[in-house]
């Protein structure tokens, strides 16, 4: 038996030369009349749109449309749209979200990342559909962008993941071992070139998403390895041995579904202080700052060094004024990355309410210096520097501050004291006078701004 060249059927073939059915080859060297080869036409129409490849594009691009509907932009999309809509990620996939490992396949975070992973899927699906049939290709395509999704949350565990790619990888890398394995000769000769080319396109691909930031190989390499496998115990072909074939899918896949099981039980303990992060923002969110501390505790315990779990706790006991407790969290995160300014602020401050001025100003300069342009860091050690009595260098600082934050209250406000407190009350005036069309409810302010603006008066 020898499999059509053409649309893949099996066939008695009479010669070593004779790779095309009766059927097709009779179509070949025969025109057909035109009601005939309008009804072919129609049928290929038929075809096309029955085609899972024509579809899962179809899909792609219809998750995309409403999603650029929602958010008034068509090129790209921000982190909270892609969350909401299913985004694969550590801390909500492994928190019990599960169904984002397949909604994050038909997801895709701008245009030409659409546009590139439904060409190549375009390219290598209508192959894949000839050898392996329609209901195993489907079967396929699934399987496999779950396979990547998985891969990439046992891997990276932080940030989000979307796209079609591991799934795209899935399909060139079981067409690999269908073409290497196809018991029919001619047919793999046919097939060369394009597996030439396959072998090209996965080895480029790896290298450039490997050197590309932001890219997930982790997906890629995930649903590559899932295709390869299904490639090989997915039969191709119209097999005439239907059962047998059958038998191979249902345990191919229950093989694979167990593999994802066990992946899934190595991810939820990869990310557990992810779900917990995730909670305490939840908990956050919602005003429950206890529950928050608590969860922020548990990410601290599993993964100490984690710098965004550090971070969130000694923010979380800032903002509950728990300032000693605050203290470990935030001088950790200063050993974790110590070219952060944020932590340094914070830090500042939690001392600065514990009269631990020295060290206060020490870890505000720093703050400041790692980060010029952040108001806080410069309020900051205002505030100290004015606690430290060292009214010039308190000024300067606040003044820094309100020049990065002219719509401050706070900023408006301190600078107007401190220029009062050094003499500079003409100088206050418009500071007062800011603040006030900022808060106009506030009394002491109004009050203050008076008193500056009628020392302004002249003396009679």
């Amino acid at each position: 038996m020898t499999n059509c060249a053409s649309c893949g059927r099996e066939f008695e073939s009479s010669s070593d030369t004779e790779h095309l059915c009766p059927q097709c080859a009779a179509e070949v060297q025969s025109p057909a009349p035109p009601d005939v080869v309008g009804q072919a036409q129609r049928g290929r129409l038929r075809q096309s749109l029955e085609s899972p490849t024509i579809v899962l594009i179809a899909l792609n691009t219809l998750v995309y449309l409403l999603m650029a509907f929602e958010s008034h932009s068509f090129l790209a999309f921000d982190i909270t749209l892609l969350q909401n809509w299913g985004a694969n990620s550590g801390a909500s996939t492994c928190g019990g979200q599960w169904w984002r490992l397949l909604t994050s396949t038909f997801e895709h975070g701008g245009l030409m990342h659409l546009a590139l992973n439904m060409w190549c899927l375009y390219n290598l699906g209508w192959l894949a559909e000839l050898l392996f049939g329609r209901t195993r290709f489907t079967l396929l395509y699934l399987l496999c962008g779950i396979g990547g999704s998985l891969t990439s949350i046992c891997w990276r565990g932080d940030g989000l993941s979307v796209g079609a790619s591991g799934a795209i990888f899935g399909i060139a890398g079981a067409l690999i071992p269908a073409m290497l394995l196809a018991s029919n000769k001619k047919l793999r000769q046919v097939l060369k070139g394009r597996l030439i080319s396959i072998f090209i396109f996965v080895a480029y691909s790896l290298v450039a998403g490997n050197a590309t930031t932001g890219t997930d190989n982790s997906a890629h390499v995930g649903g590559l390895l899932t295709g390869l496998f299904l490639g090989v115990v997915f039969p191709t072909g119209l097999s005439a041995f239907e059962r047998k074939g059958r038998a191979r899918v249902i345990a191919g896949t229950v093989l694979l579904l167990l593999t994802f099981t066990g992946a899934g039980v190595f991810a939820v303990h990869h990310n557990e202080a992810y779900v917990e992060i995730d909670r305490a923002s939840q908990a956050h969110d919602r005003g429950d700052l206890s529950a928050a501390v608590a969860y922020a505790r548990r990410a601290v315990q599993l993964k100490p060094d984690m710098v965004h779990a550090q971070f969130m706790l000694g923010t979380l006991l800032l903002d509950q004024q728990q300032y000693a407790d605050a203290i470990e969290p935030f001088t950790a995160v200063t050993h974790l990355r110590s070219n952060w300014g944020a932590p340094y602020v914070n830090l500042c401050v939690a001392q600065r309410e514990l009269k631990m001025l020295k060290e206060a100003l020490a870890n505000c300069e720093q703050g400041a210096s790692l980060s010029p342009n952040e108001t806080e860091s410069w309020f900051n050690l205002g505030r100290v520097r004015y606690d430290l009595n060292d009214l010039t260098g308190a000024r300067d600082a606040l003044a820094k501050a309100v020049a990065l934050n002219p719509q401050g209250f706070d900023e408006n406000l301190q600078y107007a004291l401190m220029l009062i407190t050094t003499g500079e009350t003409d100088k206050a005036v418009p500071y007062l006078q800011k603040a006030h069309e900022l808060h106009p409810d506030d009394i002491e302010t109004e009050k203050l701004l008076r008193q500056a603006q009628h020392s302004q008066l002249p003396n009679k």
